[in-house]
């Protein structure tokens, strides 16, 4: 990546058959999507992706099949999250040998490492894999949250290009941005929706933001409002995305509750069944989904049908 990645990035939902095997032809189609409204850049194998759940054979087909439909006109983040060194690197050069432009990685999520432990492991992602990183603070998920002082070590090690933050704490996220936003190499993302008008605000590049796989305008056109100085039209595209999150609310797991009501907002678009990752059940119907593809394909009549 030459330039500072900037705008909204999509985590996308990995797109499965009943089988287990991955919707190729699903795949392709709902990445052409969002790169047709505006999205600057594609997250496959993250946290709304089930990246870390999936079988091997389904992420290797994912990177291989996005790589496919991205062909080159948004960058193609990869996550290689997991529960050991071995399996990131692998995963990472993988990736950078079809296709990825960089790969997105959370601390490892089953021995927790201290600061120095998870210092080591992105100096050692840095230099044992050709791909440049960006960091995923996700302590829902890893039960690490790496404190600000932390990740700014991070943030200075070669090759390491971006921070994506999910851990919710907009002030921690404040102390990070203030010091990297002018950095003109490196990009700060903005991971929970509800908070990408005010990381915007504060300086934030943009987000990698899950409801953008629905409803990609609502998050575009959030940021250029917010960049315009347009406070009124902020605050429009700001209740819409509030009101998007009534597809999440399903689950006592919130992470799951993500993937599973958003396979279900775009079966109904059309794009996919609503197959999770075994044993994660998929989303029955609801009401308020089905409410909010009908209210989200009224406003945005270019939605597929």
């Amino acid at each position: 990546m030459k330039e500072r990645l900037e705008g909204i990035v999509t985590p996308v939902v990995t797109m499965l058959q009943d089988n287990g095997q991955l919707d190729r032809d699903g795949v392709i189609r709902h990445q052409n999507f969002l790169i047709d409204r505006g999205i600057a850049g594609i997250f496959v194998l993250g946290t709304t992706g089930e990246g870390p759940a999936l079988p091997d054979f389904v992420r290797k087909d994912m990177i291989e099949t996005s790589r496919c439909a991205v062909n080159g006109r948004v960058p193609l983040l990869v996550g290689v999250s997991s529960a050991g060194l071995e399996d990131s690197l692998e995963l990472a050069r993988f990736a950078a040998n079809h296709g990825a432009d960089a790969i997105v990685s959370a601390p490892l999520c089953y021995l927790p490492g201290d600061d120095a432990e998870l210092l080591e492991y992105f100096r050692i992602l840095s230099r044992e894999q050709p791909l440049p990183i960006f960091i995923y603070n996700m302590p829902a998920m890893t039960k690490i949250d790496m404190a600000p002082e932390l990740l700014l070590k991070i943030a200075e090690l070669p090759g390491v290009i971006g921070y994506k933050d999910s851990a919710g704490n907009f002030a921690a996220f404040e102390k990070v941005v203030s010091v990297l936003k002018n950095r003109k190499d490196f990009s700060v993302l903005m991971g929970p929706d509800t908070l990408l008008g005010k990381a915007v605000a504060a300086g934030a590049c943009g987000g990698v933001n899950s409801g953008s796989n629905v409803a990609p305008e609502f998050y575009v056109n959030l940021r250029k409002a917010i960049l315009a100085g347009n406070s009124e039209e902020a605050a429009k595209w700001q209740r819409e995305i509030e009101a998007l999150q009534s597809i999440y609310q399903f689950r006592e797991n919130i992470c799951c509750g993500v993937a599973a009501g958003l396979k279900k907002a775009l079966s109904l678009l059309g794009f996919c069944g609503t197959a999770m990752t075994r044993p994660a059940r998929a989303m029955e119907d609801h009401d308020e989904i089905t409410q909010f593809i009908r209210h989200y394909r009224e406003i945005c009549p270019l939605a597929i049908r």
